[in-house]
């Protein structure tokens, strides 16, 4: 099993989440990407079953990219951290087909425990 770990733009919840990501899966390696384009490009690879993906969309527009290639997505588990709790911005999210939703104000406990579960079930 393989941690993916994407967070763009905003570094005060991308430290925030990762810490917690170590938090959950000690020991761990966590495969770190800051560009959506280095993520599309990682999944042209092999990713080993039962991998997770948590995805922090900063905003709107960072959503609407990831479903470009939202088709890679299939073969894993993604958690995402979504902006805001907007009917449209959780729309879109659904779209990825995601295991767990978060919004990004939120302080990460509940991915902590959701991590720590696919963990101990993979």
């Amino acid at each position: 099993m393989q941690v993916l770990f994407y967070a763009g733009r905003n570094h005060q919840d991308k430290n925030r989440l990762e810490a917690a990501i170590h938090e959950a899966v000690p020991g761990r390696t966590i495969e770190v990407f800051t560009r959506l384009e280095d993520l599309r490009e990682r999944f042209r690879f092999i990713v080993e079953p039962d991998s997770i993906a948590v995805l922090l969309a900063d905003d709107r527009e960072e959503l609407r990219e990831m479903q470009l290639f939202r088709e890679l997505l299939r073969e894993i588990y993604v958690i995402l951290v979504i902006p805001d709790w907007q009917e449209s911005t959780v729309k879109l999210a659904h779209l990825l087909l995601p295991r767990f939703l978060s919004p990004k104000e939120d302080s990460f406990t509940d991915i902590k425990e959701v991590l720590k579960k696919m963990v101990r079930a993979s």
